[in-house]
């Protein structure tokens, strides 16, 4: 029998809704309560990321002031782009400084578009998007000059996606899914197909049986001679590869790019249970959902940096983005759940999610520690409430995602 949303589902719900209210802004939602600490660190910031997948939960809500900030906070990130079409990494609503972190934020612009359409879809109101069809095209032109090598998927610098502090650039499985994702809603069906392709072939190496794709073909010296490469640096794992940058490659299990590849249909039926067979086996909810990627990295190993030995960086083994949990990409994570039909393991997950919100009384915490499970990072983050109402709404049915 499938569980039915329990007493502490239904507050978390309650609560994700105030706690979105209460970190909201006359320019959108902010990435956490403003507290001194907060403001300290540009968590009051409006960021492009937080702001935006926030924007999908309230949206799914139906709550009409919910949906009037997810709106307000679109509206402030286009105001902010910039001329070449990029949505900053944050703005201070007070100040209207931006911030484009340190070589940028590849996933502002993927989690707006992805926002945008989704409002279009679900709020009722259909002239937003027509109203922001300049900003569309010159974000969309924006991620295009993001993919230098002309293959059909983007390249990043180092730490220019969510997880901003990690070794991770190149090809990475997280934001091309999101652009694969993009395309297919924006009508770029040639373009999806593409990057569909090039995901499935690059980021799976093992099981690509098609040499003579589109994806191949554009390049085929380079495309045939950087498969080898792949498949003499890496075992066969059942997942998607972690990112691919210059003849090297991570195999570590991003856990968050593989739940929104499921989330988003890119592998076939029997790929999405051998990846989800494989976060169950590495014990990815152990504590709560989810670690975001495993095995974490270690100080011996090929891709640790010398800055994640400083004592203020977070990312030491199990800690932050490096093999932390984090409550809403466990949002994510038992949104593929529900997908596959594995709905019963999808609400009892989704419960845990809840209890980790729970955690100091209702705190919202950032993310925890991976081994351990003491709460970490910042209090009261406005995604965890967001992806909180969005899991609930499509795992009820009220709304697709």
């Amino acid at each position: 029998m499938i569980i039915k949303p329990n007493k502490i589902i239904e507050d978390c719900l309650a609560r994700s809704k105030k706690l979105l209210i209460k970190n909201s802004s006359q320019y959108g939602v902010m990435a956490s309560t403003p507290t001194a600490k907060a403001k300290k660190k540009l968590y009051s910031n409006i960021f492009g990321r937080d702001a935006s997948i926030c924007a999908l939960g309230m949206i799914a809500s139906q709550d009409k002031k919910l949906v009037e900030i997810a709106k307000t906070s679109l509206l402030s990130l286009a105001k902010h782009q910039t001329d070449l079409g990029e949505i900053p990494s944050s703005f201070n609503p007070v100040t209207g400084q931006k911030s484009f972190y340190f070589l940028g934020s590849i996933d502002s612009n993927l989690w707006w578009l992805l926002a945008l359409d989704f409002y279009h879809q679900h709020s009722g109101d259909k002239d937003l998007k027509i109203k922001l069809l300049p900003q569309i095209k010159k974000a969309l032109l924006w991620l295009r000059y993001q993919d230098q090598n002309n293959d059909g998927l983007l390249e990043e610098g180092e730490a220019c996606n969510w997880s901003d502090d990690m070794p991770v650039n190149g090809r990475t499985l997280y934001s091309n899914v999101l652009w694969f994702e993009v395309l297919k809603r924006y009508g770029f069906t040639r373009q999806a197909e593409l990057a569909e392709g090039g995901i499935n072939i690059l980021f799976l190496p093992h099981s690509t049986v098609s040499k003579n794709s589109e994806f191949i073909m554009r390049d085929p010296h380079h495309r045939k001679l950087e498969l080898k490469i792949l498949k003499e640096s890496v075992a066969s794992v059942p997942y998607y590869l972690h990112y691919i940058s210059y003849k090297h490659v991570s195999d570590r299990l991003d856990v968050y790019g593989n739940s929104l590849a499921i989330l988003f249909s890119l592998p076939r039926k029997a790929q999405a249970d051998s990846i989800v067979r494989e976060m169950r086996k590495a014990k990815v909810s152990r504590k709560y959902p989810v670690s975001v990627l495993t095995p974490p990295i270690k100080p011996r190993d090929f891709d640790w940096r010398p800055n994640m030995d400083r004592e203020e960086c977070a990312n030491k083994p199990f800690g932050y983005h490096n093999g932390g949990i984090w409550p809403y990409v466990g949002c994510f994570y038992v949104m593929a759940l529900h997908k596959l039909g594995r709905k019963d393991l999808a609400w009892r997950e989704f419960k845990r999610v809840a209890e980790a919100n729970k955690q100091n009384n209702w705190e919202f915490n950032e993310w925890f520690h991976g081994k351990t499970g003491e709460a970490m990072g910042m209090a009261g983050q406005s995604w965890n409430a967001g992806t909180f109402l969005l899991a609930y709404h499509v795992m009820k049915g009220d709304v697709e995602f």
